[in-house]
């Protein structure tokens, strides 16, 4: 159990130090070089920059975010799911979400990519 809570300490810590408040937290996501997808709970910005920095543990499997929690999905040592271990937000990284979602904060919004039109092509008139 010791270990859940270690884990548990360590992304609670990470989540406290983005910032004060919701656009603290966005500036820290953009220097980070962060960019998330909007209502998407693993894509979002805080998604994004807890899997990148909490992965390199070996007992993380996934990150993904909700409004107030984010919630990591664990793997035993031997491969097997180790179950789901669920932080509450601080209330600013709470805010940064809701406003993300609201694409209010567009420095750390990452676009979709949609195909564009086919370019025009010249006929040769003979």
């Amino acid at each position: 159990m010791g270990e859940l809570r270690d884990i548990k300490r360590r992304v609670g810590a990470l989540l406290d130090g983005l910032g004060h408040d919701p656009d603290e937290v966005a500036s820290t996501l953009e220097a980070a070089g962060v960019q998330g997808v909007p209502r998407s709970n693993t894509s979002c910005a805080v998604a994004v920059y807890a899997s990148a920095v909490m992965k390199a543990d070996p007992r993380i499997c996934a990150v993904s975010v909700g409004p107030c929690t984010l919630i990591l999905t664990l793997v035993r040592a031997d491969g097997r799911p180790g179950g789901k271990l669920t932080v509450q937000l601080p209330k600013p990284v709470r805010g940064f979400v809701d406003g993300f979602d609201a694409s209010r904060y567009p420095q750390v919004l990452r676009l979709p990519t949609v195909p564009g039109p086919e370019p025009a092509v010249a006929t040769p008139t003979v």
